[in-house]
């Protein structure tokens, strides 16, 4: 099918990653490669790794087709424009750019981060299963899934990390100021409603005995933990 000096063909697989095949393991499923310059499949001579090997395009390389084949004339404008075309739209729809360009401090950058990493490792738990089906080595696929899955562990671990590093305390001497200018805040609204002196009164001494009971203070923070 392939001339005898041909040892490798570019092809793209089925879930579309590049690689190189011998001419009898081209399957039914790649898509052989074309150079765009000159319309004939991009093959390689020898043995991929050695300093003789050459990446060559044969005149009459093939007698039939066993797969499909990537065409295309030489790459010009329209080619172009369609591949920053897919850039953009790419780029547009990923979460972890678009979280880090609205608000790089803003909590959602780890959300994407997270969301993102487990898309990777669900995408290489389909691409073990695939390899298994076909009777390849998986080998490498569960390394990268293994470390994909730590990634995922260790960025939720950063995340509850940063949520827990977010907590207000409420024995802290900030929180005291705080709630004592809430506080006055709420006396001078009372003052500019017209409430009665008798009744700001009996509102604030009623909140007082609420606000330095114990029950209150245990509420609020499982409040905060619950983030209600």
């Amino acid at each position: 099918m392939f001339d005898s000096s041909v040892s490798r063909v570019q092809v793209v697989d089925e879930i579309g990653k590049t690689v190189w095949r011998k001419p009898s393991e081209i399957r039914d499923t790649d898509t052989i490669k074309i150079n765009p310059q000159t319309g004939a499949p991009i093959v390689m001579s020898g043995l991929p790794g050695r300093p003789g090997s050459n990446e060559i395009t044969l005149t009459n390389p093939y007698a039939g087709p066993p797969a499909h084949y990537q065409t295309g004339g030489p790459v010009g404008n329209s080619a172009i424009q369609d591949l920053n075309k897919r850039r953009k739209e790419i780029m547009e729809e990923d979460k972890v750019l678009d979280q880090t360009l609205k608000n790089s401090d803003s909590g959602g950058v780890l959300d994407a981060v997270l969301e993102g990493l487990a898309e990777e490792a669900a995408s290489l738990k389909f691409e073990r299963a695939e390899a298994e089906r076909k009777g390849e080595n998986t080998s490498q696929l569960s390394i990268r899934r293994i470390s994909a899955l730590k990634a995922v562990g260790d960025t939720w671990l950063k995340k509850k990390e940063v949520l827990s590093g977010q907590s207000v305390d409420l024995d802290s001497k900030a929180f005291k100021i705080i709630f004592g200018f809430i506080a006055e805040t709420f006396r001078k609204a009372c003052d500019e409603a017209k409430v009665r002196p008798e009744m700001s009164e009996s509102v604030f001494a009623n909140f007082g005995k609420m606000v330095d009971g114990d029950e209150w203070l245990k509420e609020a923070k499982a409040r905060m933990e619950k983030g209600e």
